[in-house]
């Protein structure tokens, strides 16, 4: 069995490039976005940002050279997709930039043999249905594991 060989891939709009390229993501931003402002990942310590961006398949959007966006995908690249820790600068939200995001990751030409895109919100709803996402159809399904 040979490893996923993955080659980066960058979609631009205007002054706008999203990238999956490793190297250019500002993880201090990232961590800041996360541990200081988000909902979900609030306290995070960097240690824990550092090892969900290693271990999934990271999107950085950026205006010019300076980040200002971020989506992850958890992923094993045939079925199964999370996409997760989708950010927007609070400074550029409201020109589509999440939407634009949201759908490059959807449009990723190593996923489109996934066929179960999952992801979890507590405030973005209609943004994601707007982009053909759905609620869980069949919830009786699903199945947690509470850690409290």
């Amino acid at each position: 069995m040979t490893a996923l060989n993955l080659a980066d891939h960058l979609w631009q709009r205007d002054d706008f490039i999203i990238s999956t390229e490793r190297q250019r993501l500002d993880v201090d931003w990232i961590h800041y976005q996360l541990a200081e402002r988000s909902y979900w990942a609030k306290g995070q310590p960097r240690a824990k940002t550092e090892r969900a961006i290693n271990g999934s398949l990271p999107f950085g959007l950026y205006q010019q050279n300076q980040q200002i966006g971020f989506a992850r995908l958890i992923t094993d690249y045939t079925r199964f997709g999370w996409l997760c820790d989708v950010i927007i600068d609070e400074n550029w939200r409201g020109h589509g930039l999440g939407s634009w995001l949201a759908t490059c990751v959807r449009e990723h030409p190593e996923l489109q043999t996934v066929h179960r895109w999952m992801l979890s919100t507590n405030d973005a709803h209609q943004l994601y249905q707007r982009l053909g996402w759905r609620v869980v159809q069949d919830p009786h399904k699903l199945m947690e594991f509470p850690l409290s």
